[in-house]
């Protein structure tokens, strides 16, 4: 399975910075767009995920749409482990090859933060580091509602260890949805990582992102 690609042009963007609230902007008007899709199979997810991108001249943004019957969180705190609920997160790194060392960021529907940088050198968890400690100026806003759940991103380029962030990126973009009654989760994600069980720390499987003035 081919990875996939995101062009990027680097504009202001005012509309997101002219507005209090970028869950409430018009994101419709953002393209590309990708569905996250299952992370083993590829497949189409009972409750989709919508993923948009735009790159600023200082930042980042992504905007997540999930489609939810029942979007919930019970963990309140900076760098809980959201990851054993329901989240939407990011992996990334600068440049063209698969990255050993990636940014992670995830957010969950009570806009709750997890930040951390992980060292992955040979894509097995015996041998993957987390470091938590790294605390980088980024924001997210959620908004929940009867149909599911939106997350807006906004990451500094700086954040990141870019300047500009102009040229080559590798990146992944996921969703788990757990239910609350413990029954079978979906892990999804924007470039399938084809691993079974389901891991989403498989930086080869990374996409490509390319922004450009």
């Amino acid at each position: 399975m081919e990875l996939p690609v995101i062009d990027l042009q680097q504009l202001p963007h005012l509309w997101l910075s002219q507005t209090g609230d970028p869950t409430r902007a018009d994101w419709s008007t953002i393209q590309p767009y990708s569905t996250l899709r299952h992370t083993i199979t590829g497949k189409a997810q009972k409750q989709a995920t919508i993923v948009r991108l735009c790159a600023t001249p200082t930042s980042l943004w992504l905007c997540f749409d999930a489609a939810d019957t029942d979007a919930w969180a019970t963990l309140t705190q900076h760098d809980d482990p959201i990851y054993t609920e329901e989240v939407v997160e990011l992996f990334i790194a600068a440049g063209e090859q698969t990255p050993t060392k990636y940014f992670e960021l995830e957010v969950n529907p009570l806009n709750v933060r997890f930040d951390g940088i992980i060292e992955n050198p040979d894509e097995v968890r015996s041998t993957m580091t987390l470091d938590t400690s790294w605390n980088p100026q980024w924001q997210s806003w959620t908004r929940t509602d009867p149909a599911g759940w939106r997350c807006v991103m906004s990451i500094p380029w700086r954040s990141l260890g870019a300047d500009t962030g102009i040229g080559s990126w590798r990146l992944n973009m996921y969703r788990i949805d757990r239910p609350r009654d413990g029954s079978t989760s979906e892990e999804s994600a924007w470039s399938a990582t084809l691993r079974e069980p389901a891991d989403f720390h498989i930086p080869s499987r990374f996409g490509r992102l390319r922004v450009t003035l």
